[in-house]
């Protein structure tokens, strides 16, 4: 038992854990900062007073959630969580705890680790502390252990959606930024094509850094779609008179000009007009038919069709090989999943970021819209887009 335990069990024996907690709370809290300057990196920043006086707060924030009423359907239901209001003090502090900690560069296992190292403190001087009811010392221990799990569940929540909304902030700055010299190297490949002064071997390699840079440029621009997706927005679209066969035949023209050896086939109706965002739709053909050709047979055609269906059109893209598995089919438009492509050789970096399907899903519902999908051995793997003729206004 160590000195201050003994002391403190020589002076009363204590009927409950909350008690104990504010009675040896100095000592407490003065041990876990020992601990943190010594083990936890980003606890050198602070000072033994900033680490005690944040330790004590969120203690006596735990010790008074033990004490107050709690039913058993009461407990039982927070420790599922349902009761996210119970303990309004404590879930404040915990929140606060965790923004201190951000705020002074904690990684978030620092931060786990410094409610772990203050649980383990407090039962192991509890534990040698003379509690005359071994039943109650049960009991204390586990009210003591939902309080503290309830912190700590708090603090991670505050503190993973900080760092997410961080880390998506920076990728989209990061990747407006990149749009300039992205542009201003496409206009100078672009120049170099139409100038007499460059031939032969030159003029080939100015058409690799004009292909790479178109490459880039649409990884930047689904990098800007994503960032401003899990921001809690939408991507911005602004519908006009739009011709579908027209956006077809671009988007196809282009993707056969980039893959001259494979075989796309294009059925489209002629009188397939409406209300939609033009670029965004193009995007919509162009990233579906891509993800055919990285995904499908590669001695097998490629097939894009699309017609009208009432007050709606279905855009859709064929391709065979292999099947999209069944249990990857519920998550396959979440972002950043790639499936393995047709061909061994296929470079990674020719086939983006695994954000393609994720943003066809959300340009679909940007115009009120769906996407579905239809796998299997034999029929081939089928992408199709429904989208209402005239797409909705504002939907940003």
């Amino acid at each position: 038992m160590c000195p201050d335990t003994l002391r403190l069990s020589e002076e009363r024996n204590f009927v409950s854990l909350s008690e104990f907690i504010r009675v040896d709370l100095d000592a407490i809290v003065s041990e876990f900062a020992d601990f943190a300057k010594s083990h936890l990196e980003s606890a050198t920043r602070l000072s033994k007073e900033e680490l005690q006086d944040t330790a004590a707060e969120l203690l006596l924030n735990v010790a008074q959630d033990m004490e107050s009423h709690q039913s058993e359907a009461g407990r039982s239901d927070k420790s599922r969580g349902d009761l996210p209001e119970n303990s309004p003090a404590l879930i404040d502090d915990a929140k606060g705890h965790a923004q201190d900690r951000f705020a002074s560069s904690f990684s978030l296992l620092e931060m786990i680790s410094e409610y772990r190292a203050l649980r383990a403190n407090i039962l192991r001087r509890w534990r040698a502390a003379d509690v005359a009811d071994p039943s109650t010392a049960v009991e204390e221990t586990i009210r003591f252990g939902e309080a503290v799990d309830q912190a700590l569940t708090e603090s991670i929540a505050w503190y993973t959606s900080r760092t997410d909304r961080a880390r998506e902030l920076m990728v989209g700055m990061i990747a407006h930024d990149l749009r300039n010299p992205l542009g201003a190297i496409m206009m100078s490949a672009q120049y170099l094509l139409r100038s007499d002064a460059v031939s032969g071997s030159e003029m080939k390699a100015v058409g690799r850094i004009l292909s790479s840079a178109s490459a880039m440029e649409k990884m930047v621009g689904d990098l800007l779609d994503f960032a401003q997706v899990r921001m809690g927005g939408r991507v911005s679209i602004k519908p006009e008179s739009v011709s579908l066969r027209d956006v077809c035949e671009d988007a196809v023209g282009e993707l056969r000009a980039f893959h001259p050896d494979r075989l796309i086939e294009l059925d489209v109706g002629d009188t397939l007009d409406g209300k939609w965002d033009r670029d965004r739709l193009r995007q919509i053909i162009s990233n579906l038919t891509s993800n055919a050709l990285s995904h499908g047979a590669a001695d097998a055609p490629v097939l894009v069709n699309a017609f009208r269906a009432g007050i709606t059109v279905q855009l859709s893209v064929h391709n065979v090989g292999e099947p999209i598995p069944w249990e990857k089919q519920s998550d396959i438009f979440d972002p950043l999943k790639r499936l393995p492509t047709a061909s061994k050789h296929d470079r990674a970096s020719a086939r983006g970021i695994g954000l393609g399907l994720f943003i066809v899903k959300e340009l679909a519902r940007a115009h009120g819209g769906s996407i579905s999908l239809t796998s299997s051995r034999d029929a081939g793997t089928t992408f199709t887009v429904t989208l209402p003729v005239t797409a909705p206004i504002n939907r940003e």
